[in-house]
């Protein structure tokens, strides 16, 4: 199984990341709209892994629910 959990963690940060450099002053118009557009898709990243995540647990409890239907 995936490290989800991890991953998920590492993107929060990486999000967390980006935001303060959006935050920040010094930040040129260039820059920004390339922070924006990685903040997008850190995002999207995430929700990703968050919809494996799901399937995953998902596959193993069907699985599980038809084990025990055998016995």
């Amino acid at each position: 199984m995936m490290h989800y959990g991890r991953v998920r963690s590492d993107l929060q940060q990486a999000e967390r990341t980006i935001s303060m450099a959006l935050r920040s002053n010094i930040v040129s118009e260039t820059e920004k709209r390339a922070l924006e557009e990685a903040l997008n898709l850190v995002q999207e990243a995430a929700e990703k892994c968050r919809l494996a995540q799901a399937e995953s647990v998902r596959k193993i409890f069907s699985q599980g629910m038809s084990h025990s239907e055998g016995r």
